[in-house]
């Protein structure tokens, strides 16, 4: 049967209309389809549609519904007909979608977006250890933040006494890092497929400060200017932001990677930024305009993690193979395609990839993890040699640390265990489960 004959006799005569929901079915068309032209950031027609409200406040060509005449909504003629006018340059919406959103239409549009709840976020209790994804210490050494589930935990760093917990919304912590005086915690959140945001907590009293809905995808890679008054991050919708801590602004939004955005540090002393992507492009971009100042690297695997050097305008990155140094500067003229004119030094390389990296504060040594997973290597930046490997490990390490006196190294990852070495002497200080695990009740089966 044709095609527009199917689409006719969905969307044909017909009054009984079963019901449908907004945001089980409607929604998520909507982000499959239509969100890269029309969300906050890029409103296309002056039109949103990531929510309700959004929908119904329509863009600047008026009303997108008209539910006294569902039929010729806008919405409506806009996804249908042999040649949609929407989505622009995409696959046009399936008949079976089609339907879902005019069976919508014709019940009155109903909003069933869940409401907000008035309570504050509760703490989580563990049944078992959780995946550990990112761990810092604080710059004065009193505070080891963690990666739980909704919340990161902070420990007191020298005895790892539980502290304060700060608990949010979004379902996973990506990313965090202390502001350098060291009174405030960013916090990269993700509720994956759904959105990423920033989280600005007062330290150490644990009080939130500012939460930014940033995306509609996850957020990763977050850090400080070195004023402390901005922070940049990367996002898997493929862009890297700079964002205002005091008011949320986005100061700059960077689209041009054509993959998932790891991370982006702040280079040349605040005046730049470095993004990373899994792409395989490390990009040098002016952090007060956006514009692409040059691609640092040679496309050589995809990119899973970034570092900046803390004392040189260097960058570190983890790929599918190996940690890779390299200068964060623009490439000189004329050179040669095949070259690789920032590239320092490369690290050994992982059988299966690089999971996380780390430079020491006096930026002599880089610590990687890796796969096969439950290796910890710490190396010389100066020559790359592999100065000790820390092992014991049970899974893959996300996480690496160094205390602010570089004498320890806190790893963490998929056991849900923190283990803090004293690396130089390869000797383990430390082995904890940073929760209360609390068992799940068996129920007597008589």
């Amino acid at each position: 049967m044709n095609r527009w004959w199917i689409l006719f006799l969905l969307l044909g005569s017909g009054t009984a209309h079963s019901a449908v929901s907004y945001t089980r079915e409607v929604l998520p068309i909507f982000k499959k389809s239509c969100l890269s032209c029309h969300r906050p950031g890029k409103e296309k027609g002056g039109l949103d549609l990531t929510s309700y409200a959004a929908i119904v406040k329509g863009g600047k060509h008026g009303d997108l519904l008209s539910l006294k005449d569902p039929r010729h909504s806008v919405l409506l003629e806009q996804i249908t007909g042999p040649k949609p006018a929407m989505p622009k340059d995409d696959d046009p919406l399936t008949p079976a979608e089609i339907h879902i959103v005019k069976t919508w239409l014709l019940a009155g549009a109903p909003d069933d977006t869940p409401k907000p709840s008035q309570l504050p976020p509760q703490p989580a209790i563990y049944s078992a250890p959780p995946v550990l994804r990112a761990i810092a210490f604080s710059p004065d050494g009193r505070w080891l933040a963690v990666g739980g589930q909704r919340e990161v935990l902070l420990l007191d760093s020298t005895n790892q006494a539980a502290g304060p917990r700060l608990v949010g919304e979004a379902t996973r912590i990506e990313s965090f890092e202390f502001s350098p005086d060291g009174h405030q915690l960013a916090v990269a959140a993700s509720s994956p497929g759904r959105s990423g945001e920033v989280q600005i907590w007062e330290i150490p009293s644990a009080t939130p400060r500012h939460v930014y809905q940033v995306a509609h995808d996850s957020a990763y890679g977050i850090h400080w200017s070195p004023d402390g008054t901005r922070v940049a991050l990367g996002v898997a919708d493929k862009t890297a932001r700079v964002l205002r801590v005091a008011d949320g602004k986005e100061l700059v939004r960077f689209d041009q990677h054509s993959d998932w955005v790891w991370g982006a540090v702040f280079v040349k002393d605040g005046t730049q930024i470095v993004t990373a992507s899994r792409d395989r492009s490390m990009k040098l971009v002016d952090a007060a305009t956006g514009a692409l100042i040059d691609v640092l690297n040679r496309d050589t695997e995809p990119i899973v993690c970034l570092a900046k050097h803390p004392k040189e305008n260097w960058v570190v990155f983890g790929s599918e193979v190996r940690p890779r140094l390299y200068k964060a500067e623009a490439k000189p003229d004329n050179i040669n395609p095949d070259r690789d004119p920032n590239a320092i030094r490369e690290f050994e390389h992982f059988d299966r990839g690089v999971t996380a990296v780390a430079f020491s504060p006096d930026g002599k040594f880089l610590a990687t993890s890796g796969n096969p997973p439950g290796e910890v290597r710490v190396h010389a930046v100066e020559n790359g040699q592999r100065k000790v490997t820390l092992r014991g490990h049970q899974g893959a390490v996300f996480a690496l640390a160094f205390t602010p006196d570089g004498s320890r190294l806190a790893t963490a990852g998929f056991e849900g265990r923190i283990r803090i070495f004293d690396w130089a002497r390869e000797r383990m200080i430390t082995n904890l489960i940073p929760v209360t695990i609390t068992p799940l009740s068996v129920k007597n089966p008589g």
